[in-house]
């Protein structure tokens, strides 16, 4: 399993929600009047700002547009990183398989002994302290690690279960949702996809959401492919197209006809792959954005190379502060 990361830097102690607000509100040469409105008196911001009252989710979410900061960048500077301790543990975890440290190392992979060892060392942490992201993190990779005739027919039940009694999926479930596509069976997958605009419902306000989304589909390719499904991985492609365009997404456009390649590549018809690879690669061209151009430029050279050998991969696409 190879996925993007990024990890984000340690921070100082940890500050209030209301003295983060607070440092960005007067970096930015605001006064309490100039961000104050009809959601948001004066007084209200004064006392959420000096830890005397609380405010509601919609109330902090309509203060940041206000300010003009994201909350990734809010929660950078009120901790240090984007993630709670449990999610940079499972993160760090993860990161010992993404395509950046592969790059990083030149193409050599982890040992699956030395992996083994750091699951071990995360399961070990939390039957010491339990946590749901962790116990579930643990449960999907060992089901991967376990042959596939010998994986129980019902092994993600739990997590199937879970992600369907979810109303409303936030960055979580949509990261689990992403890690468990090459598990569920197909039609399950599909069903789930289908439903991720309306499992998003909580999302709509927060920044990145529409990358988020597009991450979603584009990860379900790779694990429609894996799954010999090419029918259903277009029909992914469709889905990640219509959303990218009627909501301006214009990042995961540019990776659109990556995709369409994926697929096609899969298809046997490597020369269109080709061309559909580079259309992609030459956006990042025209924007300079030589990091991602050289990263992906790996990726697909990556994907002829496992299509040569007949080993189709999957790849979980995440956000940079997943």
């Amino acid at each position: 399993m190879l996925e993007f990361q990024y990890i984000g830097k340690e921070g100082d102690k940890m500050m209030t929600y209301g003295e983060t607000f607070r440092y960005f509100r007067v970096n930015k040469g605001l006064t309490l009047k100039q961000v104050a409105d009809e959601v948001n008196s004066v007084s209200l911001i004064g006392q959420f700002e000096t830890n005397r009252s609380h405010i509601s989710v919609e109330r902090f979410v309509h203060l940041l547009d206000k300010i003009a900061v994201s909350y990734d960048e809010f929660q950078l500077k009120r901790q240090g990183t984007t993630r709670s301790p449990a999610a940079q543990r499972v993160h760090d975890f993860d990161y010992l398989t993404s395509i950046e440290t592969v790059i990083d190392a030149q193409g050599k992979h982890i040992s699956m002994p030395a992996w083994r060892a750091h699951l071990a060392a995360l399961a070990a942490e939390n039957d010491r302290e339990y946590n749901l992201r962790i116990d579930q993190t643990v449960q999907l990779n060992r089901y991967y690690d376990t042959p596939t005739d010998q994986r129980p027919a019902d092994a993600l039940a739990g997590l199937q279960y879970y992600l369907t009694q979810v109303d409303d999926w936030g960055q979580y479930e949509f990261s689990l949702y992403k890690h468990c596509i090459r598990g569920f069976p197909v039609d399950v997958a599909w069903r789930m996809l289908r439903n991720v605009g309306k499992k998003a419902a909580l999302m709509h306000s927060l920044p990145g959401y529409d990358e988020e989304i597009c991450l979603v589909y584009f990860t379900a390719i790779t694990g429609f492919i894996v799954h010999g499904d090419l029918t259903k991985a277009w029909a992914a492609w469709r889905l990640a197209r219509d959303f990218c365009y009627t909501h301006s997404a214009t990042h995961s456009v540019m990776e659109l006809p990556a995709m369409a390649g994926w697929i096609t590549l899969h298809e046997g018809k490597e020369d269109q792959a080709k061309a559909l690879f580079a259309e992609t690669l030459s956006y990042y061209t025209q924007f300079h954005l030589t990091k991602l151009h050289d990263q992906w430029q790996e990726i697909l050279t990556g994907q002829i190379e496992a299509y040569h050998r007949h080993l189709p991969q999957f790849f979980v696409f995440v956000t940079p502060f997943e």
